[in-house]
């Protein structure tokens, strides 16, 4: 059996990445051969580096999305399972239909919805969509009037369990994009500053993650003069709690990631209590409502003067190993309905291709980039690179240039 996963950049950091590396790692273990096609350019090289740090891709080849829209493309097919994992590719759910019509093609609901546009092209060719939680279910059935949708965490094998940090500690982390719309890490700002206003001084935040945002918060930090309470991509201290203030998730992997090793979380409910819905039979992940500045920053007080304990660490440890548990076999039981489904196929010309091409285009940039942006995909890899490119200006460059 063959399957087929189509991302944006597999070749990045981020949440869509992991899952990525986790479902795939996954198919390795269950089917013939894998294909991944990314959307953004790559070299041999990267796959190498990617192979190397991930064995279980080892049998897993590469693509480029753009091959799909060559004249007798062999890359369409033929394959039993695809799975489309970003929105704006969903368009192409359509190209793979007529080549497969048999074929279970799964889109992944990966963006939070009020993130996602009002109208998502390609879903009538989709067998069936995945979300994370029954919530996001409900709220996408109705809004998009589908409904072959199916509920199941990501996979989250790639945890790496570690010891239990008991230790007291008036240090919190945070570790994100600088996206502030999703995010909202300015939150844990007016936390820190909240603190401070109220003389509690010995509290300090470090701050991981590269955006566009990053001069915004060192403008806030400097504006309130939090310098000796605030570090930006600084190393991170052996004893803390993870500060999540993010208004939507579908997960929240930071979240599992950070009670895996052992370290408390203190967490935002979600504006769609997501996260809660996600974490809420986790015990050492504890609550922030956002009611209150001054009631949150209590409760940084509090949860800095709790240390951690045996059973709540083996009872979070058991809950994050029941999300995990058999990712393939809750697949398989998940989408077993949604087979061999019967879809009105007409065939495809060129221009029905063209404009396929054109709608993901329009979202997410050219499939056939310039000299100019190839130059900036690479100079980009670089860590120097990725540094700067975290600062207001240098994403300003970046927009013009994709």
């Amino acid at each position: 059996m063959r399957a087929a996963v189509i991302g944006y950049n597999i070749f990045a950091v981020g949440g869509t990445t992991q899952s990525n590396l986790n479902l795939l790692t996954t198919l390795n273990q269950h089917y013939t051969s894998t294909v991944y096609f990314n959307y953004l350019p790559f070299n041999a090289t990267d796959t190498h580096q990617l192979k190397r740090r991930h064995h279980g891709l080892a049998k897993t080849q590469f693509a480029l999305i753009k091959d799909l829209f060559e004249q007798e493309s062999q890359s369409v097919g033929p394959y039993d399972v695809i799975w489309i994992t970003r929105e704006d590719l969903f368009p192409l759910s359509t190209i793979f239909r007529n080549a497969n019509p048999q074929a279970l093609i799964v889109g992944e609901v990966h963006t939070p919805l009020a993130l996602l546009d009002d109208n998502l092209p390609g879903l009538n060719d989709l067998s069936c969509v995945r979300v994370a939680t029954p919530s996001i279910k409900e709220a996408f059935e109705e809004r998009y009037n589908f409904k072959r949708i199916y509920v199941q965490t990501v996979g989250l094998d790639h945890l790496k369990w570690g010891k239990i940090d008991d230790q007291l500690s008036p240090n919190f982390v945070v570790q994100s994009r600088f996206f502030e719309k999703q995010k909202d890490i300015m939150y844990s700002l007016r936390l820190i500053n909240d603190l401070k206003q109220h003389g509690k001084t010995n509290f300090h935040l470090y701050i991981q993650g590269t955006g566009a945002d990053e001069f915004d918060y060192r403008s806030y930090i400097d504006g309130n003069h939090l310098r000796s309470m605030v570090s930006i991509n600084r190393p991170l201290p052996r004893h803390y709690t993870y500060l999540s203030t993010s208004k939507f998730e579908t997960l929240g992997y930071s979240i599992a990631e950070t009670v895996a090793q052992g370290h408390q979380v203190l967490a935002y409910l979600g504006d769609d209590d997501v996260i809660y819905e996600n974490f809420k039979d986790v015990p050492m992940v504890h609550w922030i409502e956002k009611h209150s500045l001054a009631e949150d920053a209590d409760k940084m007080i509090a949860i800095s003067q709790h240390a951690v304990t045996t059973d709540e660490f083996e009872q979070s440890q058991a809950a994050l190993k029941t999300m995990a548990a058999d990712y393939y076999s809750r697949f398989i039981d998940r989408t077993h309905q949604f087979e061999d489904l019967e879809f009105n196929l007409q065939p495809l010309t060129d221009k029905d291709k063209l404009q396929i091409q054109q709608t993901i285009e329009n979202k997410l940039g050219p499939l056939n980039p310039g000299l100019t942006r190839r130059i900036y995909y690479r100079m980009i890899k670089a860590p120097i690179f990725k540094k700067i490119f975290g600062l207001r200006f240098f994403q300003r460059v970046k927009k013009k240039v994709k």
